[in-house]
C-alpha cells in the first residue's frame, strides 16, 4: 500500500499542478488582448478560495506533501491569473464583488481556525480537524461547480464555445486521481469532495455536445 500511496501521491500533485495552471491558455489571450471576452474571473476566485482552506486544513493534520504544497501552488497561480484579468477586465465592480464574498467567507474561516486551534472554541483536535474537513468540503464542491457559471449563457445563446473545457477535463482528471488517493490515505474529507467533482466534471463536458445545445433549444419553444 505504501508503493501505491506513493505512486498516487506524485498523480496528484501532477494533476493538482495541472487544474493551478488549467486556466493559463485563457489568461495568455487575455494578456495579449487586453479583454476578457467570456472568460469568468469565479473559478480562479474559487480555485484560491479551495486552495485557502485546504492549506489550513492540511496544516493541521500536518499533511505537507501533496496537500499543503500543491495549495500553496495554487494560490500563489490564482493570485498571477487574478491580477491578469483584473488588468484585462472592463468590469472592474463585478470582479470586486467576487472578491469580495470570496474574502467574507475565508475570514469566516480563518477566524473559525485560529479560534479552534487556539482552544476557544473548546474542541479537541479532532473536532477542530473535522469541522475544517467539513468546511474544507463545501469550498471544493463549489469549485467543481464553478464552470457551470457559463451554462445560463450557453442555453441562451445556443453556444457551447464559452464554457471552460480545457478547465473542466483537468478538473475531472484531478478529481479522480484525488478520489484514488483519498482511499488509499483513508481520508474521508478529501475523498467526498472529489467523488462529488468527478461526475459534474463529465456532466459539464457533456453538456458541449450538439445533442445538448439542441435540446435546450427544443425546450425553449
Amino acid at each position: 500500500m505504501s508503493t501505491l500511496l506513493s505512486i498516487l501521491e506524485v498523480l496528484s500533485i501532477v494533476t493538482a499542478i495541472m487544474v493551478a495552471f488549467s486556466p493559463a491558455p485563457d489568461f495568455w489571450h487575455i494578456y495579449k488582448n487586453r479583454s476578457t471576452g467570456n472568460v469568468s474571473i469565479l473559478p480562479v476566485v474559487m480555485i484560491f478560495c479551495n486552495c485557502y482552506a485546504w492549506v489550513l486544513y492540511a496544516y493541521q493534520v500536518s499533511n505537507f506533501v501533496p496537500l499543503f504544497t500543491i495549495c500553496t501552488v495554487g494560490m500563489l497561480t490564482s493570485i498571477m491569473f487574478g491580477s491578469i484579468y483584473y488588468r484585462g477586465s472592463s468590469d472592474h465592480a463585478y470582479v470586486h464583488k467576487v472578491c469580495s464574498v470570496a474574502f467574507i467567507v475565508l475570514a469566516i474561516y480563518t477566524l473559525y481556525y485560529i479560534l479552534g486551534t487556539s482552544g476557544v472554541t473548546n474542541q479537541s483536535d479532532d473536532a477542530v480537524e473535522k469541522t475544517l474537513g467539513i468546511l474544507s468540503d463545501v469550498v471544493n464542491v463549489v469549485l467543481n461547480a464553478s464552470p457551470l457559471e457559463t451554462m445560463k449563457k450557453v442555453i441562451q445563446t445556443k453556444d457551447a464555445s464559452t464554457i471552460p473545457i480545457i478547465l473542466s477535463t483537468i478538473f475531472l482528471v484531478n478529481a479522480a486521481v484525488w478520489v484514488a488517493y483519498a482511499i488509499a490515505d483513508d481520508d474521508m474529507f478529501v475523498l467526498l469532495p472529489n467523488a462529488l467533482g468527478s461526475p459534474n466534471s463529465h456532466d459539464i463536458q457533456s453538456s458541449m455536445s450538439p445533442d445538448f445545445v439542441s435540446l435546450k433549444e427544443n425546450s425553449a419553444v
